[in-house]
């Protein structure tokens, strides 16, 4: 009926406006639906489709993300699109080799290695000749270099278990005894250790006649050759200060506050004298000591470091437990007098007003 009219001959009759104004009206109604047809079959198309594209999206997806999960050279690849700030494996390594070898120990001969991919940060691998091997970390986007990490998973576990708490301050209760034993290990120009050796100071003060608070220092040897992180002059120094802890120990921590004032890994060798006579500490016994004990008392130091699995400073034990809270002179405190069976009348007294030192190490 439609094709007919449109195709109706036309009579000569003459037509008013009025009459034609139909003819247009219908023109415009088939225009539209036209228009509504085509989009019904469009619609169809993809409806039609959905059975197809539905599967393919959801395999697409967790494969997608597997990639981007994993350690894989593709999943690298794929992340690099959407953040171009992020270093590959090989980049990681060719950035840390320039940064330490230009910033953090410029004349020294080393090599990087070992790089993998701990999920958030790169660890990688420090292999120092003649001082070891050491484990430090990169984050990925090239801005923080970690000498050192602590594994935190049985921290974790613990505030899984209730044992210990997010809580500001809490300090976990350590294994009691009698007698409690603390060992601090150290390295005598790590930064951070230093920090730890102060913060002990007033500890030591306050409960010197109740608990033992024995100094430990980590080395390396390599066959017959002992090393420092930080070079000879500090594996010289750490035997000295267990030479003034083994002779003198009452000038021990005094002793320790002046080298850190005043000496560096660069001069100790020549430095500690003077911080030494300051003190009144027997220059001659000491130097005595570092000469004819020296690999006696470095041994000891390994058996001890190797038995504990110590490998940064500082580390602080408690009863044989690694102590893992805040680093001020109250924390420090409450942990031991948390390791006494009965608690001395000194644990009634609160160390406070110092800032907390950050949590790093070497």
């Amino acid at each position: 009926m439609i094709n007919y009219f449109l195709d109706m001959p036309k009579t000569k009759k003459t037509t008013s406006q009025k009459t034609l104004l139909p003819t247009k009206n219908l023109k415009k109604t088939l225009n539209k639906e036209i228009k509504k047809v085509k989009k019904t079959k469009v619609l169809s198309s993809l409806i039609e489709k959905k059975a197809i594209i539905i599967p393919i999206v959801t395999f697409l997806i967790p494969t997608l993300f597997f990639m981007l999960a994993g350690n894989s050279q593709i999943s690298q690849k794929v992340l690099g699109v959407f953040n171009k700030n992020l270093l590959s494996l090989d980049e990681a390594k060719e950035f840390t080799q320039a940064f330490i070898t230009s910033e953090v120990l410029p004349d020294q001969e080393l090599s990087i290695g070992n790089i993998e991919d701990l999920g958030s940060i790169y660890s990688f691998q420090i292999t120092i000749p003649n001082q070891g091997t050491f484990t430090s970390y990169l984050t990925k986007d090239g801005n923080f270099v970690f000498p050192s990490g602590y594994d935190t998973s049985e921290f974790k576990q613990r505030l899984l278990t209730g044992e210990t708490s997010l809580e500001a301050g809490s300090v976990k209760e350590m294994p009691k005894s009698d007698q409690p034993i603390a060992q601090l290990f150290l390295m005598s120009f790590c930064p951070y250790g230093n920090q730890a050796e102060e913060i002990m100071i007033p500890v030591v003060d306050l409960l010197k006649d109740t608990i033992d608070i024995i100094p430990r220092y980590i080395v390396s040897k390599v066959g017959d050759s002992y090393s420092s992180l930080h070079g000879d002059q500090e594996l010289n120094q750490n035997v000295r200060e267990l030479c003034v802890y083994k002779y003198q120990p009452e000038k021990f921590w005094g002793f320790l506050k002046e080298v850190n004032a005043d000496c560096t890994y660069e001069n100790a060798d020549t430095c500690w004298t003077g911080p030494a006579r300051t003190l009144g500490i027997d220059i001659n016994k000491i130097s005595q000591c570092e000469r004819q004990e020296f690999e006696t008392l470095l041994d000891q130091e390994i058996a001890l470091t190797e038995k504990y699995q110590v490998s940064g400073s500082p580390t602080l034990l408690i009863n044989d437990t690694v102590y893992q809270g805040s680093r001020t002179a109250e924390s420090f405190k409450q942990a031991m007098c948390s390791a006494f069976n009965s608690p001395p009348e000194e644990c009634s007294t609160v160390l406070g007003g110092e800032v907390e030192a950050p949590q790093g190490g070497c």
